[in-house]
């Protein structure tokens, strides 16, 4: 999620060019970078070299293949490896083996505890780090994940993990290469949704929200953008694929969401429950080029869904 949100950031860049600069000016290796983790890749969003280029921006290296791995294997506290060819986790590494020799530091990022990316230093030879390199690492380390954190903040809802209402606010401003394009604006309120909070109280209605976000996400096709913009709304930005149709494409999206949400069972005291849910649609750029505007005509077709019944789907028209 890291990885995917980093470029709508508006301050990362520029605090992770500082960082890297600053340990550039400080640690005589060649090398400095900053990578986010997933199972499966280690991606290196941010680099410095002072010479030869050992790491890039853009890499995508395998996460079994990478020291990042062993930093995140030590814990909080950052690993430090003066002479890759001695120590015992580097001696045999794939790494090690592909680059001769040389030195590794790294610091993990975190967030709430979870380590989601390294902050690290690297060269072919080896080098005797300082007690105060490792200091200034830990702490510039510490710096980037506090970025990320209130950078993830502004534009993630914490409840769901979905993005929030600033984000959809600002979708254009995030993506002015899709301003030709065409899109839907899903507009998703859950039918009677009241009744869970009032009946079971918040932390099921809580519940509910979490099991509805995550519905849309595995419901809605590669590409779209799922959002929660309050109380029991959502947002679902669809894209049709090239030379689909889009008002085919969009219902059948639509139709997917609500059957997949009214039959996923939610669990309350051994009881097994069901949600639906109203859905109201606009169309950019077709019913206007704002999305406030796009927004509160997605929302008042969302109404009319509703007073037509649970489950329901309508589409703006203009009167």
């Amino acid at each position: 999620m890291i990885q995917q949100d980093i470029n709508y950031y508006k301050n990362f860049d520029s605090i992770a060019k500082e960082v890297l600069a600053l340990l550039g000016q400080t640690i005589e290796v060649n090398t400095f970078f900053v990578s986010i983790l997933s199972p499966i890749n280690s991606f290196m969003i941010k680099s410095f070299n002072r010479n030869a280029k050992l790491i890039c921006e853009g890499d995508i290296l395998p996460y079994n293949m990478v020291y990042c791995k062993l930093v995140v294997e030590n814990g909080l506290e950052p690993l430090v490896i003066p002479n890759l060819g001695e120590h015992e986790l580097t001696s045999g590494h794939p790494a090690t083996k592909f680059i001769g020799n040389g030195c590794f530091m790294g610091a993990p990022l975190t967030i709430e505890g979870e380590i989601i990316g390294t902050l690290c230093a690297f060269d072919i030879k080896i080098h005797d780090f300082k007690e105060y390199d490792l200091i200034l690492l830990k702490s510039l380390a510490a710096l980037i994940s506090h970025s990320i954190n209130l950078e993830k903040g502004i534009i993630r809802d914490p409840l769901s993990g979905l993005y929030n209402r600033n984000f959809i606010y600002n979708y254009f401003d995030y993506h002015k290469d899709k301003t030709n394009d065409e899109m839907a604006l899903l507009y998703i309120d859950l039918d009677d949704f009241k009744f869970f909070n009032d009946s079971y109280g918040h932390d099921t209605g809580d519940d509910v929200i979490k099991n509805a976000a995550e519905c849309f996400l595995q419901t809605v096709p590669e590409g779209s953008h799922v959002a929660r913009i309050g109380g029991d709304e959502f947002i679902v930005l669809l894209h049709p694929a090239h030379c689909e149709d889009l008002m085919k494409s969009t219902q059948q999206n639509a139709e997917l969401i609500l059957n997949r949400l009214s039959t996923m069972p939610i669990t309350i005291n051994g009881k097994d429950h069901f949600v639906s849910a109203s859905i109201g649609i606009s169309f950019y750029p077709h019913n206007g080029t704002e999305m406030e505007s796009l927004l509160k005509k997605a929302d008042r077709s969302m109404y009319m869904a509703k007073k037509s019944g649970r489950k329901k789907i309508h589409y703006f028209h203009q009167h």
